[in-house]
């Protein structure tokens, strides 16, 4: 969805991931460009962007290892924005990561957090974003079929089997890439 909501802006979409499954619904969704994560991975990257990067990594993984590998492909001035919740334990020397940050040769990256709880959940006159005005934002484009949402559906579940598709999503990731909770049998 992320992917669809950045190329809807205008925005040239790359897409990484381990899964061949998950990079195939990702295609099916307009990504235009998906690499297979690894070190080929990379030098596709540089290719695809002239070599400059990337001018915005949404990192979606929430694993912090993969966020701070990813800081060396991003552009200059560029942004990473962390949609996945933080999990799992990371060792490294913070310094050499807030470089990313602080540094220009480095290249001052800013860094961003995405979930959207920092947004007013009504609009008013003083915030552009709330929580209301951007889900009537994505609804709209729902509706007039500007994002493609069925692929990102693998499952549609009763309320009642919520533990099955927590723990799907959370140790079956190829096949459970999508919960939709079907609430009109309750």
């Amino acid at each position: 969805m992320a992917a669809q909501l950045a190329g809807a802006q205008g925005a040239t979409v790359i897409g990484l991931d381990l899964s061949e499954e998950r990079l195939h619904i990702a295609k099916q969704c307009g990504v235009l460009y998906g690499l297979q994560s690894g070190a080929a991975a990379k030098e596709q990257l540089v290719e695809i962007t002239g070599g400059a990067g990337v001018s915005t990594h949404i990192e979606a993984t929430g694993v912090p290892q993969v966020a701070v590998q990813s800081l060396a492909y991003i552009a200059k001035l560029g942004e990473i924005i962390f949609q996945g919740s933080p999990r799992g334990e990371y060792q490294g020397n913070v310094t050499d990561v807030l470089s990313y940050c602080h540094l220009y040769n480095r290249g001052c990256i800013t860094f961003k957090g995405a979930h959207e709880w920092r947004y007013p959940t009504e609009p008013n006159e003083f915030v552009k974003h709330s929580l209301v005005r951007n889900s009537k934002i994505v609804f709209e484009m729902m509706k007039m079929n500007r994002l493609q949402i069925a692929p990102l559906i693998s499952h549609v579940l009763e309320p009642g089997q919520a533990k099955e598709a927590y723990q799907g999503l959370k140790e079956n990731k190829d096949r459970y890439s999508g919960v939709l909770f079907d609430w009109s049998t309750v």
